[in-house]
């Protein structure tokens, strides 16, 4: 059985270069799930349960202006006796947000990752429209990649 490659692998291919050199507008995940600064508190922890993540970008617009930094912000604002319900994300979220630009490599932006212990990272333009996010997922594959082609390479 044949495993059919990714598109980030598609892209790193393409480039021919190292994938820590590719910059992220290549490789960012296009699809970006964001908050509003006028969602409910109640949204904004149903969706970070059930994307497992800690941290979540709120998009005002097509910008990014702010991170839900919490866990379960649904769960701490009831246990503080406010109606999650009622509560927006703006009213919560942090305006000090990590962010990559789109012309930055890989590398960077990993180097980001661990040192502020992200998962995921909003990747802007240089106008801080958000164009997609970048995980460790996809470092996990383009190492993968990598390591196929040098397997491949050796054959």
């Amino acid at each position: 059985m044949k495993l059919k490659r990714t598109n980030m692998e598609d892209k790193m291919k393409s480039e021919m270069k190292p994938a820590e050199e590719t910059p992220l507008k290549e490789i960012a995940e296009t699809k970006a799930d964001v908050l509003h600064p006028e969602d409910s508190v109640e949204t904004a922890g149903e969706r970070m349960r059930n994307h497992d993540a800690s941290k979540w970008p709120v998009v005002q617009g097509s910008k990014l202006v702010g991170m839900v930094t919490q866990e379960n912000p649904d769960w701490k604002i009831g246990g503080r006796g406010h109606d999650p319900k009622s509560w927006k994300v703006g009213q919560i979220m942090s305006q000090a947000v990590a962010f990559c630009y789109e012309d930055e490599d890989c590398a960077s932006a990993e180097r980001l990752m661990n040192e502020r212990g992200l998962d995921y990272l909003p990747v802007v333009d240089r106008e801080m429209r958000i164009i997609g996010i970048f995980s460790r997922q996809q470092i996990k594959a383009g190492v993968q990649a990598a390591d196929k082609e040098i397997n491949e390479g050796n054959d």
